[in-house]
């Protein structure tokens, strides 16, 4: 930890908490709410004493729902406990925090956000960062909450198959690889880093774990055939983590599929179903457009179709995504649909939902719903899902 935030825990012992006396108790331990306000981290074989000194200081001087989270030489102080990024009382308890001001009248907890609850992650038998190497093959990350002894696990799984795996914490992800490598991997090792250098990798044992490893393993699960994500050579911590000959690997797959659900059937199948991953969020646009033009080139109407726009149907974690998607699905609509359909507004499918006593809601957790619906001869509707 840094000589700054140690003096700020060390000046935080005076910090005037009047105003943020009274914040409420939200969630239990035994309910497991998944986010909570983090006010700092410590690291070393004082940190689990340095944490439950600043959480009692805090207590003291009238702070609510004020716990640590200890792990092997790590601790974390944090504020509340909350089920959702949305809770009114995450809010409240952010505004209070952010007002603690310390006896030279700073605020040490100004840039705190909603976060993960930190993870008590055991002590790592098999740390990246003493692997004896300059490079590593990284086959599996992690980064939602209890990444941490998620990828120790998959890494002692690896252990007992025989391979010699290891696991790195990093800030957001945690990753396992295999194997540990010198530049001799390489058939012009000068060419590592270089701009539009591409060195080839010769060595037998990388290829070898390559076969072995075909598919990039996110939270657990194997990437998407279509996202063609595989296992990357990346530098071994102590200098950075990047990819090493290869494309970067997205902080976030998303599967998106777009029904045209008929309205005689209120069925989507076949040609009228597409789906695809985007790779990050950046992608999201394009990859719309590109189911857009594929349903548009299933359809062959003798006279252009009404079609309606339901919504977007996401997880928690997409849903911030919904006004990007919504607006390039109309976009893509728009330009691949010429001649082929009558686009009708949101607005102007939620007036016929209305005549016919459904809603937005409705239709989007059961498109079946819009079976027998006359006005429309087709509803669009868009599903996402965060899938790494």
């Amino acid at each position: 930890m840094s000589g700054f935030r140690q003096r700020v825990v060390a000046t935080v012992v005076a910090v005037a908490l009047a105003a943020v006396a009274g914040c409420n108790h939200v969630g239990t331990r035994d309910e497991l709410p998944t986010l909570t306000v983090l006010l700092l981290e410590y690291e070393g074989p004082q940190a689990g004493e340095s944490a439950d000194r600043l959480a009692g200081e805090l207590k003291a001087q009238g702070l609510e729902d004020v716990f640590t989270v200890k792990g092997h030489e790590y601790a974390s102080v944090c504020v509340g406990r909350f089920g959702s990024w949305k809770d009114p009382a995450a809010d409240r308890t952010l505004r209070r925090v952010r007002r603690i001001r310390d006896a030279q009248g700073q605020y040490p907890f100004a840039s705190v956000m909603l976060m993960p609850v930190p993870e008590p992650a055991p002590e790592n038998p098999w740390p990246l960062e003493e692997a004896d190497g300059q490079y590593t093959l990284i086959v599996a990350s992690w980064a939602k909450p209890g990444r941490k002894s998620r990828a120790q696990a998959y890494g002692r799984r690896l252990r007992q198959e025989g391979h010699e795996a290891y696991v790195y914490h990093g800030p957001t992800k945690s990753t396992v690889s295999v194997g540990a490598f010198g530049p001799e991997i390489f058939d012009d090792p000068t060419k590592v880093g270089q701009p539009d250098a591409h060195p080839n990798v010769v060595d037998p044992r990388v290829k070898r774990l390559r076969q072995a490893f075909p598919t990039l393993v996110l939270e657990g699960e194997p990437a998407p055939a279509e996202a063609k994500l595989k296992p990357y050579l990346g530098i071994i911590p102590g200098r950075h983590m990047t990819p090493v000959g290869g494309p970067a690997v997205p902080d976030a797959l998303y599967r998106v599929t777009i029904l045209l659900v008929d309205t005689r059937t209120g069925l989507a199948e076949g040609r009228r179903r597409a789906s695809g991953v985007a790779q990050g969020r950046v992608q999201l646009p394009t990859l719309l457009g590109a189911l857009v033009r594929q349903l548009m080139t299933a359809m062959e109407p003798e006279r252009p179709v009404q079609l309606g726009v339901a919504g977007v149907a996401t997880d928690e974690e997409s849903a911030p995504l919904k006004d990007v998607i919504h607006q390039a699905l109309h976009a893509a609509l728009r330009a691949a649909g010429a001649g082929k359909i009558r686009l009708y507004s949101h607005q102007g499918t939620v007036q016929v939902f209305r005549a016919y006593d459904l809603t937005v809601a409705q239709v989007l957790q059961d498109p079946h719903a819009v079976e027998g619906l006359q006005t429309l001869d087709y509803v669009a509707v868009v599903r996402v899902r965060r899938q790494g």
